[in-house]
């Protein structure tokens, strides 16, 4: 008796402490919580041939996703495509808060291969400061690394950080798509739309849907 008190109290404790972990910000158990919450579908979703989709960013393209935990929010425009089977799921890559640079050396890490490669990173650079030409530079070392990889592909206009002018940068992105043979993802005049983000960064659930409708037609207009 004493031991079947003993094994409820340690399960109770195990319970509690697990429960109590989700009111932490930033443990697994809130983590996994809130991924689970959001998740409009998880990693083994795709089609059987459908064409593979790998993305590169920033916390406009991860949103509310985990994708390391295999669970893809509804707020990322990655998941609209993926989830409804459009494409197959090469891997949502995107990591909030990293610049252009970051994600350049991400990418020249990670040994991945896909059908569709999107590169979408430059608003952290701007929250930052950091100049328009260095991060041009970095995006076309990563188209550069992605061309070696994909099939197709797809960079996207920078959402403008609060207070920022996204302008000379977006001139930027048209014209190395236009030099490379990439194709471009017009983010920027989605999320510029009244009402499209939750933040005036960051896309809504609809607005990650147009989004994905972006990323859509840019690989259609591929062939």
């Amino acid at each position: 008796m004493a031991r079947r008190r003993r094994s409820a109290a340690i399960i109770g404790g195990l319970v509690l402490l697990a429960g109590l972990s989700i009111l932490v910000p930033g443990s697994p158990t809130r983590d996994l919580a809130g991924g689970i919450a959001n998740a409009q579908c998880t990693s083994w979703s795709g089609r059987e041939g459908a064409l593979s989709l790998v993305a590169y960013g920033d916390s406009i393209t991860e949103a509310d996703s985990r994708a390391h935990l295999g669970l893809h929010g509804e707020e990322s425009w990655y998941s609209h495509l993926v989830c409804a089977g459009e494409f197959a799921d090469g891997g949502n890559a995107a990591v909030q808060g990293e610049t252009s640079q970051q994600v350049l050396g991400r990418l020249r890490a990670d040994d991945v291969e896909a059908d569709v490669a999107v590169i979408g990173a430059g608003t952290n650079d701007l929250r930052l400061g950091i100049d328009p030409a260095t991060t041009l530079r970095n995006l076309r070392a990563a188209v550069a690394v992605a061309d070696e990889r994909a099939d197709v592909v797809v960079v996207t206009t920078v959402q403008p950080w609060t207070g920022t002018d996204a302008d000379e940068l977006n001139d930027g992105v048209r014209a190395l798509a236009a030099d490379t043979g990439a194709q471009v993802a017009d983010f920027a005049a989605v999320l510029s739309a009244p009402e499209a983000t939750t933040d005036g960064v960051h896309p809504t659930v609809a607005s990650a849907s147009r989004l994905a409708d972006e990323v859509r037609a840019a690989v259609e207009a591929a062939g």
